[in-house]
């Protein structure tokens, strides 16, 4: 079975009926939340293929996790009734793709050792819209770890400015200098 070409197939068939329903976007969020769900609870596929389990059962267990739409719970009913629970992370994961293509939505997130203020995520949220004519989707992680400064991933593209990055940038050439005096 190829899992990537059933799952993708699902994601736009989803993805296109969604769009009729002009509920493309509700959807998306269904996935979101679908996909960290799932890899959360690493048990939920099993429970969902367990046979003891009516069909009703089994889609509540899901759609009580997320904030189900309608169509959503129909998809899944749909999932479920084929067989394809195992293939529902894949699903979630094509369907995101799949509508941050259509959307033109980047998926930025940003590392900060303190978490940002509200109005600094908007300004930057604005200046990477106006950059590539794209939907920022921010995300802001705290990691104290990086001590300051920040580390920036915004689609393929990685900015580390981080304290902690920089700080081991110095100590390597410390011990390279160290080493040429020796």
């Amino acid at each position: 079975m190829n899992t990537g070409t059933i799952a993708t197939r699902y994601a736009k068939a989803l993805y296109r009926y969604a769009s009729e329903q002009g509920a493309e976007t509700a959807v998306y969020h269904n996935m979101l939340q679908l996909k960290d769900v799932l890899r959360k609870q690493k048990g939920l596929p099993v429970l969902l293929k367990d046979p003891s389990l009516s069909l009703v059962d089994r889609v509540r267990s899901v759609c009580d996790k997320v904030q189900a739409s309608p169509l959503f719970e129909n998809f899944i009913t749909l999932v479920l009734k084929a067989q394809r629970e195992e293939l529902l992370l894949y699903m979630a994961y094509s369907y995101i793709d799949l509508y941050r293509k259509e959307k033109r939505v980047v998926n930025f997130k940003i590392t900060t050792a303190v978490p940002l203020p509200p109005e600094t995520e908007k300004r930057i949220a604005e200046i990477i819209g106006k950059q590539g004519d794209v939907t920022p989707e921010f995300n802001n992680v705290v990691d104290p770890s990086i001590i300051g400064g920040f580390v920036c991933v915004a689609g393929n593209t990685r900015l580390d400015a981080s304290v902690s990055t920089q700080l081991s940038e110095i100590r390597k050439q410390l011990v390279k200098e160290t080493r040429n005096l020796v």
